[in-house]
């Protein structure tokens, strides 16, 4: 298995017959790429695309093209992306919202702001691509919208908590926003708290990487991922 990082909170895996592609964002770089997407695309593997919601820095329509390319690729939209889609595979998601592709299983659940967010599972393999699911608190937030915000995130996670009490995320994408200051990380503290997480990949980081520096000592049991450099191979595995 492979994970590669292409930028903010785009990132591809692959693993045996399938590869995936979440929230692909082409801002970046193109000189010394190290992983191409060009290249990515073009296999025999099954390739399933993902998009959490329209904002521009999780969807790309650059994405659309790469049908022409690969007539194969089947794209999983969140349903507030609108697009012409009858010539090509796709599938309009909706929190709670459940797929099986191929050997592919695909729970869908919300988001904190626009959207949705994934869990995907083939075979003992399982990753949670967050989107913008998050506890944004901001530093001059009214008591009334920090109140607000709290109650959101404290239910989608409830309801995250319910459907997947029985599994293990082994990959967890999850925002790490330098943004917001010294509650950067109180949405990320709380999920691993209250679900099972082998593995932390930070995203949305807007090139500050060194922000989740901070965050590694008060992990237990959970092991960083860091993302250093854009289109750049992170992980590798022989399972």
């Amino acid at each position: 298995m492979k994970i590669f990082y292409i930028f903010h909170s785009g990132f591809a895996i692959e693993i045996e017959n399938y590869k995936f592609i979440f929230d692909y964002y082409s801002k970046y770089k193109k000189n010394n790429r190290k992983f191409k997407i060009e290249d990515f695309i073009i296999d025999n593997k099954n390739i399933l695309v993902f998009s959490s919601h329209n904002h521009s820095d999780h969807f790309d329509e650059k994405i659309l093209q790469w049908k022409d390319v690969n007539p194969n690729i089947k794209y999983i939209l969140s349903d507030d992306i609108k697009i012409n889609s009858k010539d090509f595979n796709c599938h309009f998601v909706k929190e709670g919202d459940i797929l099986k592709i191929d050997d592919i299983e695909i729970k869908v659940f919300g988001s904190t702001d626009l959207g949705v967010s994934f869990f995907v599972k083939y075979k003992d393999k399982t990753f949670f691509h967050s989107g913008d699911l998050n506890w944004w608190y901001w530093s001059d937030d009214t008591k009334e919208e920090e109140e607000y915000m709290r109650n959101l995130y404290f239910d989608k996670i409830q309801a995250i908590e319910n459907s997947l009490k029985a599994e293990t995320i082994d990959y967890l994408f999850y925002p790490v926003d330098p943004r917001l200051e010294e509650y950067g990380f109180l949405g990320v503290e709380y999920f691993i708290e209250k679900l099972k997480v082998k593995n932390l990949i930070p995203i949305h980081m807007f090139r500050k990487y060194n922000f989740v520096d901070k965050l590694e000592p008060k992990l237990k049991n959970i092991s960083i991922i860091k993302t250093k450099e854009e289109n750049s191979l992170i992980l590798e595995t022989e399972n």
